[in-house]
């Protein structure tokens, strides 16, 4: 699996995370082979070859930075429902001959290479993250001046393309921009003088913070290159989160005073902020932000066949609820305590279930840890709470 270290070397991380990251552009100039090519134009076309994969959602073709018609690049013919109509190879090839520039979403769900840069930046900035390929040919600018909703690290991996960078940047946007030719001018007029020119190659990498204006234009030759996009959560993930706890804080479901009576109203808005308060604040709450953050990274599969591990399965012996205190979480067994902490969620499900394994538990809750779990579970044998199955 690469680490952060070598997908931007030679640039120093710590530096990065420093001055750059949430801050500013930066563009790493190849360092030679040591990086790697995670898509080359042949891996690219045996991806495309995938033809059950790409759909209306997962291939996007765009011409003069307007989006093809489905009908116009997809067999459209009524798919059944809930379906997504799949691309048409002949159709999709016949935009590209007219100039039309494509775009792989969801990439990595295609190429192991990509999943495994996916899966690094996921667990190197606690967040959500993916992989757009972007093909365009010569002297094509498949996008107008825009900004994205999320931090960029665009890797060049077959011929040049120009990208310009503004000074503007946009405060933490989270809605795109309507679609059209006003929304179109309202960004050229608020992208701000150009910042900086950036010419790049195979094996350049270009990071770009969340709301950075910047548009780019394909050099003589044909170009390739994969946007990695990495989203971490916001504050306000965190409604939903308050909205659950809240739900079993009495004061919270007590009806609002008469909205007549101003004073009262006032005095109860102010005795519910507190409570308010001291929610967020507790270690309990805490836990519950660090499991929502955890839950953003997807699981690597990590298969080494033929190689094979037997796996470990659990009896449950005794019944317990989760106890949430504002210091954290904990089950009662017969009298009993025990802390589960950021594994209450998985804690909960297997105390419903008779028989259950690890890797099952894991793979239903990717974001609790997996030592942290271990521990756990021998608290709970101690207890007597669970036993180990026999299933030979």
């Amino acid at each position: 699996m690469p680490t952060f270290a070598e997908f931007i070397a030679p640039f120093d991380p710590a530096e990065f995370r420093t001055h750059y990251y949430g801050r500013k552009p930066l563009h790493i100039a190849a360092n030679g082979p040591s990086r790697g090519n995670p898509m080359p134009w042949q891996s690219f076309n045996d991806i495309l070859n995938l033809t059950s994969f790409w759909n209306e959602d997962t291939l996007k073709v765009f011409y003069q930075n307007r989006l093809a018609l489905r009908e116009n690049y997809c067999d459209a013919t009524d798919p059944s429902p809930g379906a997504k109509a799949p691309a048409n190879p002949r159709k999709v090839k016949a935009l590209l001959g007219f100039g039309a520039s494509l775009v792989a979403n969801q990439i990595q769900r295609a190429s192991a290479p990509v999943a495994a840069l996916v899966h690094m930046l996921q667990r190197e900035f606690g967040a959500g993250a993916g992989a757009n390929a972007y093909c365009s040919f010569q002297k094509i600018q498949a996008f107008n001046t825009h900004y994205d909703l999320h931090d960029v690290f665009a890797l060049q991996t077959e011929g040049e393309k120009l990208w310009r960078i503004y000074e503007a940047r946009a405060d933490n946007p989270t809605t795109p921009t309507p679609p059209g030719d006003e929304a179109e001018k309202w960004l050229v007029a608020s992208r701000g003088r150009l910042m900086t020119e950036v010419l790049m190659r195979p094996g350049d990498i270009l990071y770009l913070p969340r709301g950075q204006y910047h548009d780019a234009i394909t050099g003589a030759e044909a170009s390739l290159h994969v946007t990695f996009w990495v989203k971490p959560a916001t504050g306000l993930s965190l409604f939903k989160l308050l909205e659950s706890a809240a739900a079993a804080e009495s004061a919270f479901r007590a009806d609002l005073p008469d909205p007549r009576d101003t004073e009262a109203m006032a005095a109860h808005l102010a005795g519910l902020a507190r409570h308010l308060d001291r929610l967020m604040t507790s270690p309990s709450f805490q836990i519950e932000v660090r499991n929502h953050q955890r839950s953003l990274a997807s699981q690597a599969p990590g298969f080494e066949l033929p190689s094979r591990q037997r796996a470990q399965y659990f009896s449950t012996a005794k019944r317990g609820d989760i106890i949430r205190r504002t210091d954290g979480f904990g089950v009662e067994i017969d009298g009993k305590h025990v802390e589960v902490g950021a594994t209450y969620p998985a804690v909960a499900w297997l105390l419903q279930q008779r028989l259950f394994s690890m890797e099952d538990l894991l793979a239903r809750f990717p974001f609790v840890d997996e030592a942290e779990m271990h521990a756990v579970l021998q608290q709970l044998l101690a207890v007597d709470a669970i036993v180990v199955a026999d299933m030979r």
